[in-house]
């Protein structure tokens, strides 16, 4: 389709994506969270469905529902009332808005500024999604909506003048490109130009993905299973960093605890058994969780998805989040194995001892008057 170009630029049309990825709770009944929710908010009509990409295989498939609402005003921009929801069964929730735009690249490094820490779009994703897991949360085990958001920028150009290729629209708005990524307002220089729009992937000559911490931008006519693949990626990092913290405050509580486990006396009290037990239950929790999240996507028969997938994970430093989760469940698995053996071997200690007052009350019994039956 031929576009117009102004002395600013091409015209290119669109949609920009603010992501906000939460925690919403430890796993998620996604059957009786779907029926919970037509029962509960008819007069919203919340519309729930199933997302199924040709080259996903969820385990298993999120839900996917509209979240109605008014349009957010974003500096001089709107977004389109209504929002997109994901809510995946190991706990995660995804609340997408979008912005239609035909606009020149310059013009969009005012809205992709306008996006960056935006308090009040995150507070009206929080509200639409708090409403929607309120009326859920008999299907939520352990509930509980976290304050920390994950946020991401997603720029899909899907209509751009006739016979320019996406490569040569980034190289000629190379500048405005990089400071729309970057939510930058001032002029960024050549070096920083080149490391915002260095991670390129390109399936045809008619489309390109570039990819950064921030934001990513799409030129491609048909981009939904790159925008599918990008959104998981940011959960994955939200939910990484929130087991990575949960972690943290375990192992800083183990020192107490061996400490109390190993405190001199005769029997561990309920209340470091009770410590034990709990300090067991998050290992637990923890290991389940970076499965779940780990396991839940796949890419099956689509090579470059599963490339843009790579990318997208070294941009976000996924595998340094996931090894260094990984380390602290080994530490976490180790300091229990000594806590349980400290505790074995506390109650080793208590039974010989109570078998040596048993043989000694044997031993002076006979001895003595009117017990022992002389």
């Amino acid at each position: 389709m031929s576009q117009a170009t102004t002395s600013h630029g091409p015209v290119l049309r669109g949609e920009i994506h603010a992501i906000f990825a939460y925690d919403a709770g430890f796993q998620i009944d996604l059957s009786l969270a779907a029926t919970l929710l037509t029962e509960a908010l008819p007069e919203r009509a919340v519309r729930v469905r199933r997302p199924s990409p040709a080259w996903f295989e969820y385990d298993a498939p999120p839900m996917r529902l509209t979240l109605q609402g008014d349009p957010v005003q974003i500096g001089s921009w709107t977004t389109e009332p209504n929002a997109d929801g994901l809510i995946y069964d190991f706990g995660a929730a995804v609340v997408t808005f979008s912005i239609r735009f035909e606009a020149t690249p310059s013009a969009l490094v005012e809205i992709t500024r306008a996006l960056y820490d935006n308090a009040s779009l995150k507070a009206e994703a929080q509200r639409r999604l708090a409403s929607v897991l309120d009326a859920a949360s008999r299907a939520i085990t352990k509930p509980h909506l976290s304050d920390q958001v994950e946020d991401y920028v997603l720029i899909a150009v899907r209509e751009w003048p006739d016979g320019v290729a996406p490569q040569e629209l980034v190289d000629a708005h190379a500048s405005d490109w990089a400071r729309a990524i970057q939510a930058e307002a001032l002029p960024l220089s050549p070096a920083e130009v080149e490391r915002a729009l260095a991670s390129r992937s390109s399936y045809t000559s008619d489309d390109i993905a570039v990819i950064d911490w921030n934001a990513s931008l799409l030129i491609d006519r048909s981009p939904d299973d790159m925008i599918a693949v990008l959104r998981h990626a940011n959960v994955e990092l939200l939910e990484m960093r929130l087991l990575d913290q949960h972690l943290d405050h375990l192992l800083d509580g183990a020192y107490h605890l061996l400490h109390r486990v190993g405190r001199p006396g005769l029997f561990v009290s309920f209340r470091s058994r009770r410590a034990l037990s709990r300090f067991a239950e998050i290992q637990a929790d923890s290991a389940l969780m970076f499965e779940g999240v780990n396991n839940a996507i796949k890419l099956l028969g689509d090579q470059y998805l599963a490339r843009v997938y790579r990318l997208a994970s070294a941009k976000l430093d996924l595998n340094s989040w996931d090894d260094s989760v990984l380390r602290k469940i080994a530490t976490a698995e180790s300091i229990y194995q000594k806590l349980t053996d400290a505790e074995t071997t506390r109650r080793m200690e208590v039974l010989e001892i109570i078998i040596i007052v048993l043989i000694l009350i044997s031993i002076v019994m006979p001895f003595i008057p009117g017990v022992g039956g002389h």
